[in-house]
């Protein structure tokens, strides 16, 4: 009998201690990230603070701990809003899912290549809930998410329709770009360094109708454009000089587009400077665990139990021997 009341007393202290980890409240004008490795949120790694969600973490890790590949990441905060129609854009390497106050806007949990999503919604004044999830297949990786306000649609000055014509709804200026293709972004990884050098180029595209058919890079030396289904493209400068780089994307109706923020210059023979990255140390943020996220880590099933539960049994046990003999 005597077993089986340490074994209770094991799991009450194991309860008692689940309980005084309690989950933080979600920030406000901050993201909380909470870093998996797997795909679907499988491993509990560590929570930090992220001001915003812009990472180029190429093919390198998020944080100590957390694999180069094959990881996800859970971003939630809450931010002000005035009252008006907001534009959210974001572009992924691989997948993703947006919700604002709980509603799904994007739902593209997928291995997929420069892929850049936008969405429109009405928000009222006040505080609102954001979260944004991604995950890293494989190859590069990186993601960037953020929203602008748009101008309110404005009254047509036009001429009146004629009797029992309807007329044509007008879409606010801001609003077009949600219906037409673009060239949304070329991130290239080294700037500069000295030949015979190798650099890495990512391009992403918008496509409201489909899936982008094809990436177009022009490297501005003389080797061949190439021309691929991929965004991804490593290319080595053999000489030293300055380039300038151009991406045009093909829409799934055969439009070619390129933009100038798909147009960059690269200097090769200067001193070696790493761009823009993603990799930080982990701020952790105080008293996170993963007992506040899906029930996907060690602490949100019963097998940490057993390790927990059978030594304070086994103890308790020895100690109950050794002073029964006295």
């Amino acid at each position: 009998m005597k077993i089986f009341f340490y074994l209770f007393s094991a799991l009450v202290l194991g309860f008692s201690q689940t309980k005084l980890v309690s989950a933080d409240d979600i920030p406000t004008g901050a993201f909380k990230g909470d870093y998996y490795n797997g795909k679907n949120f499988d491993s509990f790694v560590f929570t930090r603070t992220d001001p915003q969600i812009t990472f180029n973490w190429w093919m390198g890790s998020p944080g100590k701990g957390v694999f180069g590949d094959n990881f996800s990441v859970r971003w939630q905060g809450r931010f002000d809003f005035t009252e008006g129609d907001w534009e959210f854009r974001s572009m992924p390497d691989d997948g993703l899912r947006v919700y604002v106050d709980g509603e799904l806007m994007i739902d593209s949990w997928k291995f997929q290549h420069g892929t850049y999503f936008k969405f429109v919604k009405h928000l009222s004044a006040g505080s609102h809930l954001i979260k944004v999830e991604y995950f890293e297949d494989r190859d590069w990786a990186g993601i960037t998410f953020g929203w602008i306000k748009v101008s309110p649609a404005v009254a047509s000055t036009g001429p009146t329709s004629a009797p029992g014509v309807t007329a044509a709804p007008t879409v606010p200026p801001l609003y077009n770009s949600l219906y037409v293709s673009s060239c949304e972004d070329l991130i290239i990884n080294p700037l500069m360094g000295d030949a015979p050098l190798e650099v890495n180029f990512s391009g992403a595209g918008y496509d409201p109708y489909g899936a982008i058919q094809s990436y177009t890079f022009n490297f501005g030396d003389s080797s061949p454009i190439v021309a691929q289904e991929d965004s991804y493209v490593a290319h080595t400068y053999q000489n030293p000089g300055t380039y300038n780089v151009v991406l045009s994307i093909k829409d799934s109706r055969g439009n070619v587009r390129t933009s100038n923020v798909c147009k960059k210059q690269i200097v090769i023979g200067g001193t070696y400077k790493e761009s823009i990255g993603g990799y930080a140390e982990p701020t952790v943020y105080p008293n996170a665990s993963a007992s506040s996220l899906p029930k996907t880590g060690i602490f949100d099933n019963f097998l940490w139990l057993t390790f927990v539960t059978v030594p304070l049994a086994a103890f308790g046990l020895l100690l109950n021997r050794k002073f029964s003999k006295l």
